[in-house]
């Protein structure tokens, strides 16, 4: 794609496709706020229902429109609307975008998703694995002199990726339902 191709109006979303994104980031982060607050905050089994409910909506998205660049728009808007929404940090932000950047473009380099659908779930796995070693990394960063202090974050994002494994066994059976209803393709 040439930058002339930009400039023409051709650019590597179409419009409904960044609607379909933006929706479907809005209601990731929408369901995951509404099950933290039902759930009493942030406990072990809130944490692992909201990070299931959301990777499941994001291997749909990514079986939905199948394009590098996806899950990192999908993610960047949640994390937008988690700043707003609910005073999450902005730290969070440059690791988020530069992690999921760095497995699109692994997974763009082994095939790509518009060639291979399959490779939603472990982009998805991929994606929220690096996400939270580079946090974890910066967590370290910040209390490297009470490294003790890392133990419960250690803990919580445990808790948290396993909610993520949960989510994309869910995600696969909601493409494939999706898919012979006709609504994917």
């Amino acid at each position: 794609m040439s930058i002339r191709s930009f400039w023409d109006g051709k650019g590597l979303f179409e419009t409904h496709e960044l609607v379909t994104i933006g929706l479907f980031a809005a209601g990731a982060k929408a369901s995951a706020l509404v099950i933290a607050l039902v759930g009493g905050g942030m406990n072990p089994l809130t944490m692992i229902l909201k990070s299931a409910v959301y990777s499941a909506l994001l291997v749909v998205l990514l079986a939905k429109v199948p394009k590098t660049g996806t899950l990192t728009l999908a993610n960047l808007v949640g994390a937008l609307l988690a700043f707003f929404l609910m005073g999450q940090s902005m730290l969070a932000i440059p690791a988020l975008v530069i992690g999921t950047l760095l497995v699109e473009l692994f997974i763009k380099a082994i095939g790509g998703l518009e060639r291979h659908p399959g490779y939603a779930i472990l982009t998805v796995a991929l994606s929220e694995f690096v996400i939270r070693f580079i946090n974890l990394g910066v967590s370290y960063l910040m209390v490297r002199e009470q490294p003790q202090l890392l133990v419960m974050v250690v803990v919580v994002v445990a808790f948290s990726y396993l909610g993520i494994i949960v989510g994309l066994v869910g995600g696969y059976f909601m493409t494939r339902e999706l898919r012979h209803a006709g609504l994917l393709q």
